[in-house]
């Protein structure tokens, strides 16, 4: 599709504005995008880090107290250690309960802090694992109660002994900052197996019985230190958060919100930042539609104008007020129209004459001549084109050439001679009638401009030829008649030769042997001369029988080199063959052997001294192909449509025998439905290619056919 100008001024100086425009945008809004998101995340994480902190905190102060105490009570009595053990609740009061524990697990001293309501009896702890691994480990164990929201403490002390505490979990929270974050967000902090150990106040029961199946909760007692990651919750809404372990108790502080609330700047961000590289979009288009307007009308104009001077009106003119180059681009077009205008008044009286003198000249000849330029539009016809072309009436200048044409068969002979840029190309054309004969010979020249060298058009010519036709056709029926007449006798002389070669008369000297044997071989040649003409007589007429048989193609060429191979040693030619064993196809076996004689022959005869001539057959896609290659001199490039025309030889090379040999190679490819050509390039010898199917058949008529017909 052709697309104007104004179009690809307004596409091209949109896309390069607006290409750069939404890539900028597009990396700005990421960029900002993702600046905001990473500042809620360390938000986040710093909420997550300080609720930790404050746990860790907590969990040092106890450890600082309970270090003073450890120290004190190891020099007091079991009346004084009952006094500061209960003044350390007393002044502690996230502390429920401290006792101290005998070697043996059994607890020997239990002080309640006055929280805890009412008293409980002594314990054993000698299998509960923390008693157990402060005293192997000498260092204090800290875990969670699994019914309980408190945090129990074992320390150990001189004499294989342990204090035991039990703090309220709870008690954290306050100096925590467990709260919550927007509408949808919280702080929270879990313990072993996701169970919350401290809360936001007014938590859905749901919401809080589902915290331990988070995937953030996994990943948050599972980490080693502080992170953020984002995940969907079990209602499968999108989630961001950040967590921060407490190692002493196997805990972590965990801070979510959903994503959609946490990220909804970056989304409101985002939004403004379209609308604004929308709105700058449209600028961008206005600004492209101005400035392509303004730009594309002055050429659009010119065009305009230069239309009006090709049809030769040289009264308009181009009005250009852009005051920039455009503006000397109409002002110097405009000089051109008025050089132009002058020029052709003063050519005009002169291209009058020489038209009538072309016109006088063209219709005053026997051939049909039409003139058409690049595009096919006709230019000029004489009367006689008109006649034999059946041209309309009326003037024909700027109308297409073929479409003129009304027959079929006229067009498709003329336009195959226009089309084709093989030189000396041409087709003949009968327009025989009932009453008359009548064959022209179609061609198309080329017609160049001697000083600009440059192709103006096609000049086809159509030449009466049907007196050529005629004297042909009696030349060949004198000749038919001639050597039909000659044959007999001929076989005759030879007999008689033959006859006489072997003393049957009685016996001859060495001399009269020697032009008997002469007489022999000329009397051969002339009736090998003899057959060629009529047997080319009879192809033409289609009269020669094909006789279709299983041939092995290789074994013919290579018998027809045996037969030959004594022609080619007195120029010391050497023959090659390349061909499958085992080729077999269904053609005459006679007619191949005789196409590879003639061509092998007229190898010979153009093949220098110590050349080589080579045959090859191959198959491929159903078709058999054929190939004899010589060494010679070549064979000029007009020749080579030409040379398996009847009698047709290479002017300037030796020739020999009747023209015939090729003309007969033609006729036996056309008889098996193929076909022969040569290729040839100028002092690298010649080529002679044949093709036909190889599954050739007769049907009930007689008929040859492809085997697949």
């Amino acid at each position: 599709m052709r697309l104007k100008l104004f179009p690809k001024f307004l596409i091209v100086m949109s896309l390069a504005a607006l290409v750069p425009l939404a890539l900028l945008g597009y990396r700005l809004i990421d960029i900002g995008q993702l600046g905001v998101k990473t500042a809620i995340l360390e938000l986040h994480l710093g909420m997550a880090d300080n609720v930790a902190s404050a746990y860790r905190a907590n969990i040092d102060k106890i450890h600082s107290k309970v270090v003073f105490l450890r120290d004190t009570i190891g020099r007091m009595d079991w009346d004084a250690r009952q006094a500061v053990l209960t003044s350390f609740v007393d002044s502690s009061p996230e502390i429920l309960e401290v006792s101290l524990v005998s070697g043996q697990g059994a607890e020997v001293m239990k002080v309640f802090s006055p929280s805890r309501g009412k008293d409980s009896p002594l314990g054993n702890y000698s299998g509960d694992p923390g008693f157990r691994s402060a005293l192997d480990s000498k260092v204090r164990h800290i875990s969670i109660s699994s019914s309980t929201a408190e945090m129990v403490f074992f320390y150990p002390l001189g004499n294989a002994a342990a204090m035991r505490l039990t703090a309220d979990i709870s008690a954290f929270s306050a100096t925590a900052g467990v709260k919550t974050i927007g509408d949808t967000g919280y702080a929270l902090v879990v313990g072993p197996g996701g169970r919350p150990l401290a809360l936001p106040p007014g938590l859905a029961e749901e919401e809080a019985a589902g915290i331990p199946a988070w995937p953030i909760v996994a990943a948050a007692l599972a980490a080693p230190a502080a992170g953020s990651m984002e995940y969907a919750d079990l209602a499968g809404r999108e989630q961001i958060g950040a967590y921060a372990p407490i190692p002493d108790i196997g805990a972590a502080a965990v801070v979510k919100q959903s994503r959609e609330e946490a990220y909804m700047s970056a989304i409101f961000m985002k939004d403004q930042a379209v609308y604004a590289i929308l709105f700058f979009a449209v600028l961008v288009i206005i600004a492209a539609y101005l400035l392509s307007r303004q730009l594309s009308r002055p050429i659009i104009d010119v065009t305009r104008v230069a239309e009006h001077v090709a049809s030769g009106d040289f009264t308009h003119t181009v009005q250009v007020d852009t005051g920039d180059e455009l503006k000397d681009l109409g002002e110097t077009f405009n000089k051109m129209i008025r050089q132009l205008k002058t020029y052709s008044d003063m050519q005009v009286d002169r291209i009058i004459r020489e038209q009538k003198n072309t016109e006088a000249v063209l219709f005053s000849t026997e051939d049909a001549i039409a003139m058409a330029d690049h595009d096919g539009k006709i230019q000029l016809v004489n009367r006689k084109a008109r006649s034999v072309l059946g041209l309309p009436a009326g003037e024909l200048v700027g109308m297409k050439f073929l479409d003129s044409i009304p027959d079929e068969k006229v067009r498709g002979v003329v336009g195959e001679v226009m089309s084709s840029e093989e030189p000396g190309f041409f087709r003949e054309l009968d327009l025989s009638s009932a009453t008359a004969r009548t064959v022209y010979r179609c061609t198309a020249t080329p017609i160049r401009d001697p000083k600009k060298k440059a192709d103006l058009g096609l000049l086809v010519a159509l030449h009466d030829i049907t007196l050529d036709k005629e004297l042909a056709r009696l030349k060949d029926e004198f000749l038919h008649s001639i050597t039909h007449d000659l044959r007999n006798p001929m076989g005759a002389v030879k007999g008689f030769v033959e006859f006489m070669l072997k003393e049957i008369p009685g016996p001859i000297t060495d001399g009269q042997r020697k032009m008997l044997i002469s007489i022999d071989r000329a009397s051969f040649r002339l009736l090998g001369m003899i057959n060629n003409i009529l047997d080319a007589a009879k192809m033409e007429a289609g009269k020669m029988e094909i006789s279709l048989a299983p041939v092995n193609m290789g074994e013919a060429a290579r018998r027809v080199v045996e037969l030959m191979e004594s022609l080619g040693q007195r120029k010391r030619i050497k023959f090659a063959v390349d061909a499958p064993p085992d080729l077999v196809v269904s053609a005459d076996p006679g007619l191949m052997e005789r196409m590879f004689t003639n061509l092998v022959g007229n190898a010979i005869k153009f093949t220098p001294e110590d050349g080589t001539i080579t045959l090859r057959v191959s198959s491929a896609g159903g078709m058999v192909t054929g190939e004899v290659e010589d060494t010679g001199d070549g064979i000029p490039q007009e020749y080579l449509g030409r040379i398996f025309e009847k009698f047709e030889q290479v002017k300037g090379q030796k020739a020999g025998g009747t023209g015939l040999g090729l003309t007969i190679c033609k006729n036996v490819a056309a008889s098996h439905l193929g076909k022969i050509w040569a290729e040839s390039e100028s002092g690298k010898g010649a080529r002679f290619i044949f093709s036909f199917p190889a599954d050739l058949r007769k049907d009930e008529s007689g008929a040859v056919k492809p085997g697949g017909a």
